[in-house]
């Protein structure tokens, strides 16, 4: 009977569609692509600030909505990841939790800067001082917004993929590698962020995207040629 098992089990993972390790590996490429192209403000004058934002507003909502479709997309690869490897082993769980919270938190950081910065620029009057005064702090507010919701997300997702990277230590080979340097992609932003040794403006979250995809498309390279499984 268990060599039945074993025999049925093998089979159905031969049959295991390759299309979640595809979109896992493009869709982390291209949020990495979309990151480097994401506009900033490159001045602390209020009237120059609204004046940049107003220009790029449209590229700017192109590009975040880009990045959050990319989010989701990773997302949906990582729940294969996590259905292969087995919803019933606890660091999988905990890490679908972990991750799937940042996700979510990272799609509020992305609205606020793609979509709220440039409504609230284009609704609120801006010809006197009083109304230049209004806006400067509205998007101090929405910085704060975007910053600590970018920070929550970040420390989620790193929960996730170490939690995911434990349990991949536990096997050998090259999965026991995806897993050792996974826990170096959690534990690097963190720390990092603890010690003020980075900030999540668009270069620091430009730097924790790169390293995270780079652990995407591994997970992904296991899922294509079918190495994710247990031992």
């Amino acid at each position: 009977m268990q060599q039945a098992s074993h025999q049925i089990a093998f089979h159905d993972r031969g049959r295991v569609s390759r299309v979640p390790g595809i979109i896992l590996l493009g869709a982390s490429l291209f949020e990495v692509l979309g990151m480097m192209h994401h506009p900033s403000v490159q001045t602390t004058d209020t009237s120059r600030a609204i004046e940049q934002i107003a220009r790029f507003s449209t590229w700017s909502a192109v590009i975040h909505g880009a990045l959050i479709t990319l989010m989701l997309l990773i997302a949906y690869g990582f729940v294969d990841f996590a259905v292969r490897r087995g919803l019933h082993r606890p660091l999988i769980r905990a890490g679908a939790i972990g991750y799937g919270c940042g996700v979510l938190v990272m799609v509020g950081a992305a609205l606020v800067s793609g979509f709220v910065v440039s409504g609230l620029t284009s609704l609120i009057p801006h010809e006197t001082a009083i109304d230049l005064q209004i806006i400067r702090q509205l998007l101090v507010l929405c910085r704060v917004l975007n910053q600590t919701f970018a920070n929550c997300a970040v420390v989620a997702m790193s929960v996730g993929i170490a939690c995911w990277s434990l349990d991949l230590c536990g096997d050998s080979g090259w999965r026991r590698g995806v897993g050792l340097f996974g826990c170096l992609v959690a534990l690097v932003p963190g720390l990092a962020l603890i010690f003020g040794q980075i900030h999540l403006d668009v270069h620091g979250m430009t730097e924790v995207v790169v390293v995270q995809a780079i652990w995407n498309v591994a997970v992904a390279v296991l899922m294509l040629r079918r190495k994710v499984y247990s031992a």
